[in-house]
């Protein structure tokens, strides 16, 4: 006697098929749902990339004429470089101490009113102190003289050692070629120390010690007596 094949049920095989459609469907649902999440998330980093990019690129357009300049050297007497108008775009004046160290000032615009003077507009520079620190400075408008290595700055003088010790006065007198400076205007200081106002200043041994002159009121960090080797004088 032989038996009849037997079939699955209707019932067992519709359950089957309707489980695996429900599989389906739900991973199809996850992986929507984290495409969506990494939608958002992407446009919500756009949303603040976007304008960033678009500040950059506005800030290099207004910004890449100074960026891409060439400066005009005026460090030497016997060349006169062409100006427009008596003005000169751009100039540098650049040397060397008798210790062979560097110095450089520039300005966005120089005008030669004698010789060896220059009125300099937004003057900057740079020294390098025997203590292997960096002096920089800069200010509104300056008076460079060539014949005696000197500048005149006026106008929110500020003058920074790497060290961290910043100076603001209204007016100051540098010496390029011993990198000494002086002013006899109002300066407040601030540094490693603490913060100092006085009636003026002088740097002396070449950029090393600062002395303050006139009326000084000084408030001292704590610990500032040990802060480093080189604090204002």
């Amino acid at each position: 006697m032989v038996a009849a094949p037997q079939t699955p049920e209707p019932g067992r095989a519709g359950r089957s098929a309707g489980a695996s459609g429900r599989r389906a469907r739900l991973a199809a649902a996850g992986r929507a749902a984290g495409l969506s999440r990494s939608y958002s998330r992407m446009v919500g980093v756009l949303k603040y990339v976007l304008p960033a990019v678009g500040l950059v690129v506005v800030a290099l357009i207004v910004l890449w004429p100074e960026l891409h300049h060439s400066q005009v050297d005026i460090s030497n007497p016997a060349e006169r470089p062409a100006a427009a108008a008596g003005e000169i775009q751009n100039p540098r004046y650049s040397g060397i101490d008798e210790a062979a160290r560097p110095y450089t000032v520039w300005a966005t615009l120089a005008k030669q009113v004698q010789d060896e003077v220059f009125d300099l507009n937004r003057p900057k520079g740079e020294m390098k102190l025997p203590s292997g620190l960096l002096l920089t400075l800069d200010a509104q408008t300056g008076k460079l003289d060539r014949s005696s290595k000197s500048v005149h700055l006026s106008g929110n003088v500020t003058l920074r050692r790497s060290d961290g010790t910043t100076l603001v006065t209204d007016a100051a007198d540098i010496d390029l070629a011993d990198k000494g400076a002086r002013s006899s205007t109002p300066v407040t200081a601030e540094g490693p120390f603490g913060t100092l106002s006085a009636g003026g200043f002088k740097v002396e041994q070449q950029g090393d010690v600062i002395i303050f002159t006139g009326p000084t009121k000084l408030l001292l960090k704590p610990g500032a007596d040990k802060a480093f080797q080189g604090t204002p004088q």
